[in-house]
């Protein structure tokens, strides 16, 4: 196994960490917050530096390629999950915008497994807007972990990428279905 497809199965591994202490965090137990933030940034590192690294030393797997995108959907669907939990955060995103990021990516997955399982196996190939929308809801985690009003912002900026992106995807898979 490569050092990429460690570096996403360490993500991987962070993610309940990351999880159990963010939606521990409530008054009084700041360190939590601190900690799913040093968590979920040195996740997000990874996802960084697991595809630089491919690149760089050609190390680009088939596993990679499949669980890279799988890491992040984990990653960043327990983010947003666990803000439904967490109330001591002052700046969250609407419910809305929560709810689009949620089903995105729920669909996606769902999407993706079906039509590997039904017709054959599919690529899979990020595009540019798919890029965008990772790096926005990492962002917009950050943001919301630091307690940054600018997460308000972001989060209709992370909507729109999340949304664009999600038709992109759906037409590229309606199309293999075809």
């Amino acid at each position: 196994m490569s050092i990429p497809n460690y570096l996403t199965l360490l993500r991987i591994l962070l993610t309940p960490v990351f999880f159990i202490a963010l939606v521990s965090y409530g008054p009084g137990k700041e360190n939590l917050r601190l900690l799913a933030l040093g968590i979920f940034v040195i996740a997000a590192l990874t996802d960084a530096l697991d595809g630089l690294l491919a690149r760089f030393l050609k190390q680009r797997t088939a596993l990679g390629q499949m669980l890279d995108p799988l890491a992040d959907k984990i990653l960043l669907l327990s983010g947003f999950i666990g803000l439904f939990f967490v109330t001591a955060l002052p700046y969250k995103p609407p419910l809305w915008i929560t709810i689009t990021i949620i089903f995105r990516d729920v669909f996606l997955l769902v999407g993706f497994f079906s039509i590997n399982f039904v017709t054959a196996k599919v690529a899979v190939s990020p595009n540019r807007w798919g890029k965008m929308t990772t790096a926005s809801q990492m962002f917009l985690l950050c943001f919301i972990l630091l307690e940054w009003p600018l997460a308000i912002p972001l989060s209709y900026l992370t909507a729109f990428f999340t949304i664009v992106s999600g038709i992109i995807y759906i037409s590229k898979g309606l199309k293999i279905i075809e």
